[in-house]
């Protein structure tokens, strides 16, 4: 999230009697967090032989009264500048050259609003014209809305205003106050507004506006943490996100990696320290915890049953994990590994959860035949992303459904490949495996796969049919 960005322009008038000058107005309009501030700053003068009076006409834009704490007037011209702090000022005209004069006025109410407004006023002889044009602007972020304040005399009236925005969206207008959306900060832009009235006067303002990023630094840095979903497991994640400072940001992670987000994380402590491209900020360093999911810090939300599963293994286990698990609307399927005696059997098995995070996950496993009932428990990690799901290690063969042989993605290389029926029984066991594999003696069914690497075991479901 970035602070408003501040802005200046810079205008140059021109009309049809050749009134030609040149005007630099820094912060013309004072910006708060709308993209029209409450209070709105306003003047009018009238000039004698005497005195220039100026008259302070400052309202609030929602029609209530205005409590106005200080006034800030600043007349400059022809080489002078005046100041004055009381509401309604005077200047002797003695004291100002003929020529051509920028008059501004700051104000700041008991409501901590602050606005700017300012005009051209012209003493002495330079011909005035019978049309003035001229403009306000406001912006939140890069977006601009641009407030006609040309003003006429003579009883003429104002019938057309043409706008003119360099890279704008729109590029020109003919409303009276447009809005308009500049692509990038740090960039000059050039706009010009003509009115004409219903007397055939025409007068033009020319401006090169200007806006900067106020937060060049970064701000904050927010991780959204994804833990591993089973004990031991890599598919933990970090997602970062990047609030300030000037793009495109530099990331450098304690484990080597040099991306913004990083996945396939075992649990452990990782810091980030992240660069932005102003060479003037200091990095942004961030430190976050990925948990397995029976880490005391990661609370238990809730345990998962499901009916009682009337099947014998075959075997007597030794040792079971959960190799991985897989979600689809509020089921998750979880995988179990049961191994002993030299076999190995992999259950898949539903869960309905209704909410995220850790859960405990209950399998009671009855062999009529002895009657005999075992009950196993582990942890899972239920995350609420199903993106950051889609990244959990899944074993991918294809074609999958296959017939006579099946393909395992270029690169991947397992040290143990095996091929395991519902019933837990294992029909094909290779080593080192890789590239093209004969499934042809497999008959038709649903199988899992099981993998080993270096990375450990992932699992896949293959489906035989001819």
């Amino acid at each position: 999230m970035q602070s408003l960005p501040c802005f200046s322009y810079e205008i140059k008038k021109t009309n049809n009697m050749k009134k030609q000058f040149f005007l630099l107005l820094l912060g013309l309009t004072i910006l708060t967090t709308n993209a029209r501030s409450q209070c709105q700053a306003y003047f009018t003068f009238y000039q004698d032989s005497t005195y220039l009076y100026m008259y302070d006409q400052s309202h609030n834009n929602d029609s209530s009264a205005i409590n106005v704490l200080s006034w800030n007037w600043t007349l400059s011209g022809m080489g002078l500048n005046y100041t004055y702090s009381t509401q309604n000022p005077s200047e002797l005209i003695s004291n100002l050259p003929a020529g051509i004069y920028i008059l501004c006025l700051e104000i700041t109410t008991a409501t901590s609003c602050s606005n700017t407004h300012c005009d051209s006023v012209v003493i002495g002889n330079t011909p005035i014209s019978n049309c003035h044009a001229s403009f306000m602007a406001s912006h939140v972020g890069n977006v601009f809305t641009f407030t006609d304040q040309s003003t006429t005399t003579g009883g003429e009236s104002i019938v057309a205003w043409n706008w003119t925005f360099q890279d704008g969206n729109p590029s020109s207008s003919t409303l009276q106050n447009p809005v308009v959306t500049f692509p990038t900060p740090n960039t000059t832009y050039a706009l010009s507004l003509t009115i004409t009235t219903n007397m055939g006067c025409s007068d033009s303002v020319l401006g090169y506006i200007y806006f900067y990023d106020s937060l060049p630094c970064i701000n904050y840095v927010d991780a959204n943490v994804y833990n591993v979903t089973v004990p031991g497991g890599n598919d933990g994640a970090i997602d970062l996100t990047v609030y300030g400072g000037t793009p495109p940001y530099n990331f450098y992670w304690n484990n080597g990696a040099t991306t913004e987000d990083i996945y396939g994380l075992p649990s452990g402590i990782y810091t980030a320290t992240v660069v932005s491209d102003d060479s003037m900020c200091s990095p942004y360093t961030i430190t976050a915890n990925v948990l397995e999911p029976y880490d005391s810090s990661n609370v238990v939300v809730d345990t998962l049953y499901t009916s009682m599963l009337d099947s014998c293994l075959n075997f007597v286990p030794d040792s079971f994990f959960i190799s991985s698990i897989s979600t689809q609307g509020n089921v998750v399927t979880v995988y179990w590994v049961f191994t002993g005696a030299g076999q190995t059997a992999v259950i898949s098995i539903d869960y309905t959860f209704s909410t995220y995070g850790t859960q405990l996950v209950v399998l009671s496993i009855n062999c009529d035949s002895a009657k005999a009932m075992s009950t196993y428990m582990s942890f899972i990690y239920i995350h609420p992303s199903v993106g950051i799901n889609e990244t959990i290690p899944v074993l991918n063969v294809y074609p999958n459904p296959a017939g006579h042989q099946i393909n395992l993605p270029d690169g991947e290389f397992y040290t143990r490949l095996r091929l395991i029926g519902m019933d837990g029984s294992i029909l094909l066991d290779l080593n080192n495996a890789e590239g093209k594999i004969d499934v042809s003696s497999i008959p038709e069914g649903i199988y899992i796969i099981l993998g080993e690497n270096s990375s450990g075991v992932i699992s896949g479901r293959l489906n035989i049919v001819r």
